[in-house]
């Protein structure tokens, strides 16, 4: 996140220019500077000495997450997103390995950390974001002494979470406005570190960059899409989604102004695009999804002002860019990204008309090769496994395990990370995904079904006729080896149409595996953009029993 000595030259330059808004709460880069320097002041005091300092958060956007991420990026602490959705024992498992001295933690969030255990958990600081009064107002400036209220004290409280059981040993709780009414610091202090921490989904790895690496991965984002101070940005995702942390970080650095939304309701979003004058904008894509099948999106792109929307593709379909086209304008511009290379690729507004999905080119400082089995770099329109150099790729695996080869693709040697995707190059340098190296179900084990499958979803993503679709291969007692392929019609009534086609596709890609395509009101995706499967299952599985079940009486009663 940006620091206080860059909010500070902001503030010199556009004292009341708007630069956080959240809701009715309108910070100004002169409030932000002074909220960023008193909350820093607060937070440093309650830091250990000695050891590896980190923070976690698990909060939704908000102009008080803003200020505790500027915060720690001023001190010099590293502050990682957690994903509040995750499984408990993946929650765990970070906690173990980042071993934070401070958690910030909204209201909304704040149960799922009771409980959890990590080394340094009852030596720990909770901060609880909860300067936004009940009226909507928000607490910026320092209070007198006699409107502090008592539950703003900063306590121990015995046995809570993040301590051993029957330890009795206190952990600190303390309350974002109380920290926000220190004193302002009188000179920054040296950064405690110069890197960050970002979180890899499934498991418990953390991707490391430096703090040069990120500066050179703000350059070219800011090459790449034109970024200036006059732009207004919307954050309709996440703040613990790398990519929305990075856009952000990215548009506060130039001086624009930057908007936030934890409600992903569509006809709030519509409303801000519109009254904020947004011009840039990050959506997860299960949220700008409900916005493009919402009526308030209508009118967006008659406004003129959007010019550019970002949003994880990789399950993205063709209705998603012809309706985003139409309702937004030609704005939408799909990424291809991971935790470990940050932003690599992206399919453009007029390259998604004419390109098929998890289609996308290089951005600005990236360069992305295919590499077989041995390692060796392959020609274009071979495919294998995607090796990804540039800025935004990180510097490395907390636990020092490295995933990195050398390699000559073209431009002398350089240092590439190896993902786990699969891919082909075409001579125009465009990267198509067309299978998954890691993230498939238990079940998946021949390469060629596997790819089959891969070819038949990017198949049924660009179908015109559907909305949206996954396919999903299962074991289960109930269905055996079996595929199960949910849609959403492209409109109601077109149900048949889309069953239809869906089925025949499948019969084509994968005849082999009995499909059980079966129309939804509603495909449950995390803001990654991975479909979550037990979720699905959970909605799907009695349905398709029930069609299985009456099939199975029609063929007994015409067999009798």
């Amino acid at each position: 996140m940006i620091k206080l000595d860059d909010i500070r030259r902001h503030t010199a330059a556009r004292p009341d220019a708007i630069a956080v808004a959240d809701g009715t709460t309108r910070l100004s880069w002169t409030d932000f500077a002074d909220a960023v320097d008193r909350f820093a002041a607060g937070l440093v005091a309650r830091l250990p000495e000695a050891g590896p300092v980190r923070a976690v958060f698990l909060a939704d956007p908000s102009w008080e997450l803003t200020v505790a991420l500027a915060a720690c990026a001023t001190l010099g602490v590293p502050c990682t997103g957690l994903d509040p959705t995750q499984e408990k024992d993946r929650l765990d498992a970070l906690l173990g390995t980042l071993d934070p001295c401070a958690v910030f933690v909204d209201p909304r969030h704040r149960p799922l950390l009771e409980g959890r255990t990590w080394p340094s958990g009852p030596a720990s600081s909770w901060i609880t974001l909860d300067a936004t009064a009940a009226d909507g107002t928000a607490t910026v400036r320092r209070a007198p002494a006699e409107d502090v209220r008592p539950e703003d004290v900063q306590e121990p409280v015995p046995g809570g979470g993040g301590t051993p059981e029957g330890s009795g040993a206190p952990r600190t709780e303390v309350s974002f406005r109380r920290l926000s009414e220190s004193e302002p610091l009188r000179r920054l202090p040296e950064p405690l570190h110069r890197e960050s921490l970002g979180a890899v989904p499934g498991g418990q790895r953390i991707a490391v960059r430096r703090a040069a690496t990120e500066g050179r991965g703000l350059v070219g984002l800011i090459d790449e899409f034109g970024f200036d101070a006059h732009d207004t940005h919307l954050v309709a995702a996440p703040l613990w989604l790398p990519l929305s942390l990075q856009l952000a970080r990215t548009l506060l650095a130039v001086g624009a102004t930057v908007v936030l939304d934890a409600t992903q309701d569509a006809q709030n979003l519509a409303a801000l695009v519109t009254a904020e004058h947004v011009t840039t904008a990050v959506f997860d894509p299960g949220t700008l999804g409900r916005l493009l099948a919402h009526p308030a999106s209508a009118p967006l792109a008659s406004l003129g002002r959007l010019r550019c929307v970002i949003t994880p593709g990789r399950h993205l379909g063709r209705w998603t860019v012809n309706a985003a086209w139409e309702r937004l304008g030609p704005v939408l511009h799909l990424a291809y990204t991971t935790p470990e290379t940050g932003l690599s690729a992206i399919l453009t507004p007029e390259e998604g008309q004419v390109s098929r999905m998890r289609t996308g080119r290089a951005v600005f400082g990236t360069a992305i090769t295919v590499l077989d089995e041995e390692g060796a770099v392959l020609p274009a329109g071979r495919p294998g496994r995607i090796a990804v150099c540039g800025h935004h790729v990180m510097d490395g695996y907390l636990d020092g395990e490295d995933a990195f080869v050398t390699l000559d693709a073209g431009a002398g040697e350089q240092r590439f990370f190896v993902t786990d995707d699969l891919g082909v190059l075409d001579e125009q340098g465009r990267l198509t995904l067309t299978g998954r190296g890691s993230g498939v179900t238990p079940p998946a084990r021949d390469r060629a079904l596997d790819a089959a499958l891969f070819r038949l979803e990017s198949d049924l993503l660009n179908l015109p006729c559907l909305r949206d679709t996954a396919v999903v291969r299962v074991r289960l007692p109930a269905l055996g080896d079996a595929l199960v392929v949910p849609f959403i019609a492209v409109a109601v009534g077109r149900e048949v149409s889309g069953h239809t086609a869906l089925r025949t596709a499948c019969a084509r890609r994968a005849p082999s595996i009995p499909a059980h395509v079966i129309a939804v009101d509603h495909i449950p995706y995390s803001p990654t953009g991975r479909i979550r499967t037990a979720e699905l299952l959970e909605a799907v599985l009695p349905i398709i029993t029930l069609n299985l079940q009456l099939e199975q009486t029609a063929h007994q009663e015409v067999s009798a």
